[in-house]
């Protein structure tokens, strides 16, 4: 994307992008009692195709780094997007639930490739200085997703049935494949000739991307992070209910709070470039350590609960936009092979993060997994502050 470009329709087809990817990582858990009696099958069963979607985002981010792909960006979406858009509307006619566990799965494929090209397309032309401005303005697609997504997701299923939810979706993935067709053809990289994929000369091996100065410290932060994170989020609802009887739709409303501070958080960014990355990233971790400490006392009441959940949204944007825009700073042929990497990690996360908080959430409480998702960011804001130089 040239810099001319970095307004409005480039910048915003990347975030219907972001916004499409979310939407369907998001939408199936609140349909999923619905989508198991229309599919004759269990919600156990039925949640089998989040861990396909994640399992495949996983490992095709991983190989997708690793590729001497010779795409470029736009090609890369445009295939993924369409592909996007033809699983959607597989997932659509499912006939079982492993019918739409492999459309999951074959959205997943694709979601590994183009999350990765999408950051990298956000980062790769921003004017000087407004990096983590543009980025935010992209990852804003997760904050949509949140709060306009996954609510007006649930009221059609309500109205018309699961199925319409998918259908609608497609919709969308085939209206940012138009998007996608007219970005500039060097969408991919500043140094970029038009019609290939990545700058001039041979792509660096895993080795020497992981080499790169301050790499591995933000690889491992990122572990920490998103392990907190995807340990404490999916249980919101279900520590709501236990702790003040909250129903279905009042546990939506704190997830609405949660996308409302992740989506208004982006225009937070051009004060963290204005402060500098590296100076501002201890301290956003170390205010989400705060945060998960508090998430305990916070949910036993409706307010505070309400306040969390945006100051929550707020901070993990902040954060999660860092990770990236540092990552994408490593230099501009390590790129792509890190932001895959980080997509691998934020996915793997999806199966650890629950897996490791879950037990103590089940064995001791909702404080003690919060205890350990704080203790996570604590680790990842000392990692932060001790390699801050090589940012």
């Amino acid at each position: 994307m040239k810099e001319q470009d970095s307004g409005a329709p480039g910048i915003w087809v990347l975030t219907l992008g972001i916004m499409v990817i979310g939407s369907n990582s998001f939408v199936l858990s609140p349909i999923l009692i619905d989508v198991a009696r229309d599919l004759d099958s269990t919600p156990i069963a039925v949640a089998r195709a989040i861990s396909a979607f994640g399992a495949a985002t996983a490992l095709t981010s991983f190989l997708f780094a690793r590729s001497a792909v010779t795409w470029s960006a736009r090609r890369i979406l445009c295939v993924g997007g369409t592909v996007l858009a033809l699983f959607l509307l597989g997932s659509a006619l499912s006939r079982a639930w492993w019918h739409l566990a492999l459309c999951q799965a074959a959205i997943g494929a694709m979601v590994g490739g183009m999350l990765p090209t999408i950051y990298d397309a956000a980062t790769a032309n921003a004017p000087a200085g407004q990096g983590g401005r543009t980025l935010g303005r992209v990852i804003r697609g997760w904050g949509i997703a949140l709060v306009l997504g996954v609510p007006f997701s649930a009221f059609v299923a309500d109205m018309a049935g699961w199925r319409a939810v998918y259908l609608i979706l497609a919709g969308f993935a085939a209206l940012t494949v138009a998007g996608f067709a007219r970005l500039p053809r060097g969408a991919a990289g500043p140094a970029e000739p038009a019609g290939q994929v990545g700058p001039a000369g041979p792509r660096p091996s895993l080795g020497e991307s992981l080499s790169a100065r301050g790499a591995r410290p933000l690889l491992l932060i990122c572990l920490l992070y998103m392990t907190a994170f995807y340990g404490l989020y999916p249980y919101l609802g279900t520590r709501l209910h236990e702790a003040i009887g909250a129903s279905a739709s009042l546990s939506g409303i704190v997830v609405l709070a949660y996308g409302a501070g992740f989506g208004l958080a982006s225009y937070a960014m051009g004060a963290v470039d204005r402060w500098g990355a590296r100076r501002v990233f201890p301290v956003v971790l170390l205010v989400l350590g705060a945060i998960y400490v508090g998430l305990p006392p916070a949910t036993t009441h409706i307010a505070p609960a309400l306040a969390a959940a945006f100051l929550w949204g707020v901070a993990n944007h902040v954060g999660v936009n860092l990770i990236i825009l540092l990552l994408s700073r490593r230099g501009e042929t390590r790129r792509r092979m890190l932001l895959g990497l980080h997509t691998t990690i934020t996915y793997g996360s999806i199966f650890l993060g629950p897996f490791l908080l879950g037990q103590l959430y089940d064995r001791i409480g909702f404080a003690a997994a919060c205890a350990a998702s704080a203790l996570f960011v604590v680790l990842a804001a000392a990692v932060a502050w001790t390699r801050r130089a090589d940012w």
